[in-house]
């Protein structure tokens, strides 16, 4: 696997985009001394020294408290004080740092969890557990790329013939299709070439509809699935079809149906997150918490997934599989997470499955609210708009140039 590190994040190389500017970043060698500044009363993931020494320590304000849960989550929702007075509760701001392990770790692969000491092991864990999705972190493979937000690395999630079975199956069903970019990029900027331009590769959406009627394709995701529970920890959606549920309460955990994507040569997926913009979110009743990308083929050069604001590149290795948190436990996108599908030089193939949870009515009310407030701004109905397709991609295909110029 290899993994290219660039020069840490600093607010002279800002992202364009409309939640992120400039967020500081951090070198951790002794990556598990996180001292979260939780609300007053909720509990700290801070833990004390675990660590196999392998580095400087991290400053404590590197991470943030945990958010408010996404059942409850609530802007300015009033408390009370010891003298039994409503108190107006400030609001939950998302953390903008960022967390980096080592430059030479990243060279290495990643920091290996299983290496640190148990107390290490567990402030990350609780940090995964509190901000994110909890993440078994002693399964075979894993290696953390980025500390906050955390991106996995997992090599060997799949066997090579389980990889083979997908592509396969995906190939004999005749039913890849040009991919389609959801609500979070509207056609309201009237700008069709430049949408069409932000994802050109093809995707088969496995309906529940195309898994009764293609079983060796439902068999062969199947796997896929089984491997995700094994990665992940609870609560976890049902076992069967109950698993693809549409979340109809607040905290109810299940998968998106898993989809199967091509990038022939030249094509790619521009920057983009996988969140939904909050308005969107409310209206869906739910968020998605994690995403799981995995590759199905060896890419030697191009289709590497760059995660433009941490400056992390990983190319694919057939049977790795990245995860990633796409939003905090309260439903906030985390646009840290900004990710860019470089041009493919050859053929690439990845399974993508999303884990989704339900907001409660709060967190509805405020995304709700958030995009009639953006919509009032920009004197237009719409969602919010990621970056530009045409402003980022010149970034894609520059960081095309960079890697040929690395070799």
């Amino acid at each position: 696997m290899r993994i290219q590190h660039f020069k840490p994040f600093t607010s002279s190389r800002s992202v364009q985009s409309p939640t992120v500017r400039g967020p500081s970043a951090t070198i951790a060698r002794n990556p598990f001394r996180i001292a979260p500044r939780a609300p007053e009363g909720a509990p700290s993931a801070a833990a004390a020294d675990g660590s196999t020494g392998s580095g400087e320590e991290i400053a404590p304000a590197a991470a943030a408290g945990p958010p408010p849960s996404s059942s409850n989550v609530s802007n300015d929702g009033p408390a009370s004080s010891a003298a039994g007075k409503p108190q107006r509760q400030p609001a939950w701001v998302p953390p903008t740092s960022i967390l980096k392990i080592s430059p030479q770790l990243l060279e290495a692969g990643g920091l290996n969890p299983s290496l640190e000491g148990p107390a290490a092991q567990a402030s990350f864990a609780a940090h995964l557990a509190s901000l994110f999705v909890p993440v078994h972190l002693t399964h075979p493979g894993l290696r953390i790329l980025n500390i906050d937000p955390p991106v996995l690395l997992v090599h060997d999630f799949l066997t090579s013939q389980q990889c083979d079975d997908i592509m396969q199956a995906a190939t004999d069903s005749g039913l890849m299709r040009r991919s389609g970019v959801g609500a979070a990029y509207p056609a309201a900027r009237g700008d069709q070439a430049a949408l069409g331009e932000q994802r050109t590769s093809s995707t088969l959406a496995a309906t529940a509809e195309i898994l009764s009627q293609h079983p060796r394709l439902s068999a062969a995701l199947g796997a896929m699935l089984g491997a995700a529970r094994a990665l992940l920890r609870g609560p976890l959606p049902p076992e069967g079809t109950a698993a693809f549920s549409r979340p109809n309460q607040p905290g109810q955990m299940a998968f998106e149906l898993p989809q199967v994507a091509r990038y022939q040569q030249g094509q790619h997926f521009l920057i983009h997150e996988d969140a939904f913009p909050l308005p969107l979110a409310a209206a869906k009743g739910f968020q998605r918490r994690a995403t799981l990308l995995t590759y199905l083929n060896d890419c030697s050069q191009g289709g590497a997934t760059r995660f433009d604001v941490l400056d992390i590149a990983v190319q694919p290795v057939k049977g790795s599989a990245l995860l990633f948190f796409p939003s905090f436990a309260n439903g906030v996108p985390d646009a840290r997470t900004l990710h860019t599908a470089q041009d493919a030089v050859t053929d690439k193939w990845v399974t993508q499955l999303w884990l989704s949870c339900g907001l409660g009515p709060a967190a509805a009310a405020a995304g709700a609210a958030a995009g009639a407030r953006a919509a009032a701004a920009a004197g237009q109905p719409g969602q919010r708009l990621l970056p530009g397709s045409r402003g980022h991609k010149g970034e894609a295909r520059g960081s095309a140039k960079s890697r040929k110029r690395r070799g």
